[in-house]
């Protein structure tokens, strides 16, 4: 899977390949692929880079997570490859999008992956609805806290159905 890592005002692409439990080769950049040994625990992310062993300490961010590692600390968000073209289109910043998640054509609900009060990332899927037999997980544009919930399982929806309403962030 291909990311968009944003350190300040840096894009990073970051392509994530699953080799086996806790084993991924992963290749920042233009950089050499490198395999990569992970084990992650509830705000901590252990890696193992051949020789060299690193502890990040993860937290929760507006538009995305705070990183500490080493003495270092970063702020970056993580885009999934739909969401990295979202934002290039529009040229906006991190989490610059709509408050609405809505599907983009007729289908079935198949599963609600929020409830009401939730705080959402940009990038976090919301909704799963089924269309033309596929199934879509629709993701938030931005961060915020989940508003509204318009849907339940099992509902079927009209093409720019509303489904999630969300309430931005407030900026630090």
């Amino acid at each position: 899977m291909r990311y968009t890592i944003e350190l300040g005002d840096e894009s990073v692409a970051v392509d994530v390949h699953p080799l086996g439990p806790g084993r991924f080769r992963v290749q920042l950049g233009d950089a050499p692929a490198r395999t990569v040994e992970a084990a992650v625990e509830p705000g901590l992310v252990h890696l193992l880079l051949g020789e060299r062993s690193l502890s990040v300490r993860t937290g929760a961010a507006p538009g995305g997570v705070d990183l500490h590692a080493s003495g270092l600390r970063a702020r970056a968000g993580a885009l999934d490859a739909r969401a990295a073209r979202l934002k290039a289109r529009r040229g906006g910043a991190l989490g610059a999008g709509s408050d609405v998640v809505r599907t983009p054509m007729p289908g079935r609900v198949v599963q609600v992956m929020v409830a009401e009060g939730d705080a959402v990332v940009p990038g976090q899927g919301v909704v799963i609805v089924e269309a033309m037999k596929m199934e879509n997980e629709l993701r938030a544009e931005i961060a915020g806290v989940v508003a509204k919930v318009h849907v339940k399982a099992d509902d079927r929806v009209e093409g720019n159905a509303e489904l999630v309403t969300l309430r931005p962030a407030e900026a630090d």
